[in-house]
């Protein structure tokens, strides 16, 4: 497989504007792992990875199968997470039209339930935001991104899952957990077995590929000095969590992309239904996922619902129905 061209170039994670500063305190001792006798796809996994470690550079790869989810932890004194600071011109905040997001998705009874809050600053509060960002930080914004020894585990992560890919048959997931175990930061990538599948076969370009993962970061005591991923909960990751994640990741970079490439259409819009309603139609249909009935979407500021069954949703973005959608509903 020539992969190579493709795992340099994979990873181009978007900048994200820090929210939350992780306050971690040392002093934690290493605990010793857990005895636990490994599958031969681990076993093999291991050899793999392990065969690209460089001596100076030390990788420390634990694995785990829960139900048809393959773990994989990753422990590191390496940085993982780059702090950079964009200053803007004149120290004015840069132009933003959403004050506040924030969708969530349930799926019960067959059916998936949306709400969301979406608020916009007006003029005046977006004139004391801009005072309020000139005074504190001077014009410079921080951000996270990825360091290139985060990239470099990645890469070492999927020539070595390329290797055991054609046995994996049994999975649904990858969980990869790279974690820094000095500063106790983990960044956590969840991504679906076709997807890798896909990817190593050079059938899935990588923007794609990364936009079809499940990225989460976080921090915590409990990481630093674990050396073989004892902190970890465990689970098997359903098809219904991963899904509801990529409605609500598919949607928030839609509207992250209206606003920093067509900020006035945005600044018109009142209701993301729209927007919400592609963002499900997209993913349902991008892992062939029929077993819902309706999609249902609840504006909770003006508490508009709107309620769309599974054909009108095929319909209205042009998706040829298939016999299994013949049934309709009205709601």
């Amino acid at each position: 497989m020539k992969l190579k061209r493709y795992l340099k170039n994979l990873i181009k994670p978007a900048l994200v504007i820090l929210l939350v500063n992780i306050l971690i305190s040392s002093g934690c001792s290493p605990r010793p792992p857990t005895p636990l006798e490994k599958t031969d796809i681990e076993k093999k996994f291991l050899e793999s990875f392990n065969k690209t470690t460089k001596p100076a550079y030390p990788l420390i790869a634990s694995t785990r199968i829960f139900g048809k989810t393959f773990w994989i932890h990753i422990a590191t004194k390496k940085d993982l997470l780059t702090i950079n600071s964009s200053r803007g011109i004149g120290g004015v905040m840069p132009e933003k039209n959403i004050k506040f997001i924030d969708i969530k998705c349930q799926y019960e009874s067959s059916a998936f339930y949306m709400d969301y809050i979406f608020l916009k600053y007006d003029p005046e509060e977006k004139a004391k935001q801009r005072d309020l960002f000139k005074k504190t930080v001077g014009g410079t914004t921080l951000y996270q991104d990825f360091t290139y020894e985060c990239i470099e585990i990645l890469q070492k992560t999927y020539y070595a899952v390329g290797d055991i890919i054609a046995e994996t048959e049994g999975m649904n997931f990858f969980v990869i957990c790279a974690a820094n175990i000095e500063k106790g930061i983990k960044i956590t990538f969840v991504i679906h077995r076709l997807d890798m599948e896909q990817f190593l076969l050079n059938m899935l370009p990588p923007d794609e590929f990364y936009n079809r993962m499940i990225l989460k970061t976080d921090g915590s005591k409990e990481i630093i000095g674990d050396k073989y991923g004892l902190h970890l909960e465990h689970n098997d990751i359903s098809l219904i969590d991963f899904l509801r994640e990529q409605i609500v990741k598919n949607a928030t970079t839609k509207i992250n992309e209206m606003e920093k490439y067509n900020a006035q259409v945005l600044k018109s819009i009142d209701r993301l239904d729209n927007i919400i309603l592609k963002s499900v139609y997209d993913v349902v249909t991008k892992y062939e996922f029929d077993d819902f009935m309706f999609v249902e979407i609840e504006n909770i500021i003006s508490k508009e619902i709107l309620s769309l069954s599974k054909r009108k949703l095929m319909n209205k973005f042009n998706k040829p129905i298939s016999p299994h959608y013949t049934q309709d509903y009205n709601f």
